[in-house]
């Protein structure tokens, strides 16, 4: 377990076990959502492709050229 100090400013060190595990670095956003009586903190993904990438599965490999063709013929 790691403990953090909230600082008197209301900021928060995320310990560096827990920066290195998550990928975060200095100027990353974070989502932070209350679940029950927990706090939730995850790194946010630069967009929602990168959220589907995340799953890692192969359907969604080039996705955002696939959705940006889909609104191009759209505007036709």
């Amino acid at each position: 377990m790691s403990i953090a100090t909230l600082s008197s400013k209301s900021q928060l060190v995320l310990p560096a076990k827990i920066r290195r595990k998550l990928g975060i670095h200095p100027g990353d956003r974070l989502i932070v959502e209350l679940e029950g009586d927990h706090a939730v903190i995850r790194k946010r993904p630069c967009s929602d492709v990168a959220a589907l990438a995340a799953y890692r599965s192969e359907i969604w490999n080039n996705y955002a050229s696939e959705i940006q063709n889909a609104r191009d013929e759209w505007n036709r």
